[in-house]
């Protein structure tokens, strides 16, 4: 399996009308890989998965695919509620040189235990790619436990890490202690630090995008013992500016006045206020991120 320490949620770039910005995401794709990112998670959450067709979903992953050249992990989310479209976005995405497929907890419907077991289960025979399961209750409405986890590592071996975007550091360590090859990835920035010392593999970062050199500093650190607490306490503070409003409003407000895409969003997300971006380009001043 290969899978990156310091991973990007990429967002989708859309044009002033609308469009998939292709060349920005490719321009994206290379900047970040420069600054040390060594994979990408496309069309998740931070991508307005929900709002892309199948069509824009394919021009996005073929994109990156074919910006990074292998040299890094691309990973494609396919999760959605209904576990037969699911299934369907997992055939495709089988015929494609990904490295992996990411599956976020069915949204809106809440789905007892059983029923995330017998969704991911379900997913699983059909994959022919490694999975990364996608536990974000804030997003999702249901959570994911650590039994649950643990019984769908050990049924089915392509199960093999777990994106973690919930302070639940006791799971954490429930998972690691019961099966040390499922690998874990923080999917939330403010506790990337306080998660490596609990075993975590990574992280999928969304913060990422306008700071992967201080996300790159505080793993290689780690690496050499060193707990870089002043770093972190930056990502703490990028990672709550970011997600101020609405995910991903915020970062592409932070990468438009960098210069990097526009602020678009698709309904029914929208771009920022003025008052909002004033109080976000002062932030990037004042962090030296202009």
């Amino acid at each position: 399996m290969k899978l990156g320490h310091c991973m990007t949620a990429l967002i989708t770039p859309m044009t002033e009308s609308g469009e998939v910005d292709l060349t920005a995401l490719s321009n994206l794709v290379e900047k970040l890989i420069a600054e040390g990112c060594d994979g990408f998670v496309v069309c998740g959450t931070t991508a307005e998965a929900s709002a892309l067709t199948r069509e824009e979903k394919q021009q996005v992953l073929r994109c990156v695919l074919k910006q990074s050249d292998r040299r890094v992990c691309v990973w494609m989310g396919c999760g959605t509620n209904n576990t037969a479209e699911t299934l369907d976005l997992i055939r495709w995405v089988n015929t494609e040189p990904v490295d992996g497929i990411m599956l976020v907890c069915p949204y809106y419907v809440r789905p007892s235990q059983q029923g995330l077991y017998a969704h991911f289960a379900a997913c699983a025979r059909v994959s022919e790619k490694p999975l990364m399961l996608y536990n974000v209750p804030k997003r999702s409405g249901v959570a994911l436990s650590a039994e649950t986890v643990i019984r769908l590592a050990q049924d089915y071996p392509q199960i093999r890490a777990l994106k973690q975007a919930c302070h639940d550091m006791e799971m954490v360590r429930a998972i690691l202690m019961a099966n040390d090859q499922v690998q874990i990835l923080s999917g939330e920035d403010g506790y990337f630090l306080e998660g490596l010392r609990e075993g975590i593999s990574g992280i999928v970062s969304v913060a990422g995008h306008c700071v992967m050199g201080m996300i790159v500093k505080i793993w290689e650190d780690y690496q050499y013992g060193v707990e870089n607490t002043e770093l972190d306490q930056c990502l703490k503070q990028v990672s709550n500016q970011i997600f101020k409003v609405s995910s991903p409003s915020d970062i592409k407000a932070m990468l438009a006045l960098q210069g990097w895409c526009t602020d678009v969003v698709r309904l029914p997300l929208v771009p920022l206020d003025p008052t909002e971006k004033q109080a976000l380009h002062d932030f990037m001043q004042q962090h030296a991120l202009l």
